[in-house]
């Protein structure tokens, strides 16, 4: 019998927890506000909520040092231009999303959670104490609150009603396994000492005879290293003519053939590279590996859902634009470079910059949301998913692959 899921929540105190919170501290540094009795320019109108000409310029800035702090060259070149088309659509979905939240959260928990759990990580003992380092940077708790509930909330709720909700078969793993076979393999190496001499046309018969004879003389049991020493002359002769362990791949195709060839212990007649001629020594070898499907389902399922992940993704965010209104001011109007109703950032690609659900690309990348807050569902804890107008359906106990829109 299927039985109501329970609202979106997590364990208070959690790792992604505490990754929000080092991403707000940022944040708040770089706010710092003024407030009081100044009137707010309006950037955006989304349904019954704005986006402040201070909130935008605040969001900016703090990207854009990450940005600055990562990347260089070509790559911060298309990050900045990424922010720049991006980031409004991002803040404007962020509001859409903390707004879906309020049917499915109770929120005034929310809040009290969020700021126990950044009192308890900043060390700050008391909630006088939270009081006056907010006022220093010209603060109030309900701003601190919202930041928290701005940057938490998106991604749960995201995680609650697309990410949860896709399945993946043990028939996908399978055909995703067999179709991406160069992923599981370790190819086969070859761990070896060369003895490399060099030549020109006019001198090649010379040194071919030269290679025949250190041949002769390792065969006969000179110690190689002895030999390595006497007559090669490449820079590899510093380390004993040592190379490996190296798959064919990363050798020159006669060298490649020769050493597989070899067993352990055996010296390779003289090899013929085309600028020189090689003499080679095995040390080891090691076999090809193939993972088998066992050993990578659990990689193969995550790559599996991520990739139905994006469509999902997009077709639940372009769903509440469509079913909001949303008004950008004129002045604002050439930021709006990208949303969800003008189509997609292109297959293949990243979610843009800061988007909710968007992968992390590493700790603190200007890219990345933070992870699910310590939330409880509206009602309390294990309380039945409530059930407001226009909500999407709860998914079946055992969920079958795909999800229908």
């Amino acid at each position: 019998m299927s039985t109501a899921p329970s609202s979106p929540s997590i364990t208070r105190g959690s790792t992604a927890t505490s990754a929000l919170l080092a991403v707000v501290v940022s944040v708040l540094v770089l706010s710092a506000p003024a407030r009081g009795a100044i009137v707010e320019e309006i950037v955006a109108k989304v349904n019954n909520r704005i986006v402040s000409k201070s909130e935008f310029e605040e969001r900016g800035a703090y990207i854009l040092k990450q940005i600055y702090q990562q990347y260089s060259g070509t790559d911060l070149d298309q990050r900045l231009l990424d922010a720049h088309e991006t980031m409004l659509a991002n803040m404007i979905t962020e509001l859409l999303l903390v707004e879906r939240a309020q049917t499915l959260l109770d929120l005034d928990k929310v809040r009290k959670n969020l700021v126990d759990d950044f009192r308890k990580q900043q060390n700050i003992p008391s909630e006088e104490e939270l009081e006056r380092l907010l006022k220093e940077q010209g603060m109030t708790r309900k701003d601190l609150e919202e930041q928290l509930i701005r940057l938490a909330v998106p991604q749960e709720i995201i995680n609650y009603e697309v990410r949860r909700k896709i399945s993946v078969s043990d028939a996908e793993i399978k055909q995703y396994y067999d179709q991406h076979q160069k992923e599981w393999e370790t190819p086969a190496t070859v761990t070896f000492n060369e003895i490399v001499l060099f030549y020109e046309n006019a001198n090649h018969p010379e040194v071919v005879s030269r290679a025949q004879g250190v041949v002769r003389e390792a065969r006969a049991g000179t110690e190689f290293g002895e030999l390595v020493q006497k007559y090669s002359e490449a820079g590899s002769k510093e380390t004993g003519g040592f190379l490996g362990p190296l798959a064919a791949t990363d050798l020159h195709p006669a060298i490649a053939k020769a050493a597989f060839g070899l067993g352990v212990g055996d010296v390779s007649d003289p090899i013929e590279t085309g600028r020189s001629i090689q003499v080679l020594r095995l040390v080891g070898k090691t076999d090809r590996i193939v993972k088998t499907i066992d050993q990578v389902k659990d990689a193969v399922a995550k790559t599996v859902r991520e990739e139905k992940f994006r469509p999902r993704y997009e077709h639940y965010i372009r769903k509440l634009w469509k079913e909001s209104q949303i008004e950008i001011l004129p002045k604002y109007e050439q930021f709006l470079v990208w949303s969800p109703l003008k189509g997609t950032k292109g297959a293949g690609e990243k979610l843009p910059v800061g988007a909710p659900g968007a992968e992390p690309e590493g700790q603190g990348a200007a890219s990345e949301t933070p992870g699910p807050p310590p939330l409880e569902p509206a009602g309390g804890a294990g309380a039945p998913e409530p059930k407001p107008p226009g909500a999407l359906p709860a998914p079946q106990e055992t969920p079958t692959p795909g999800m229908a829109d």
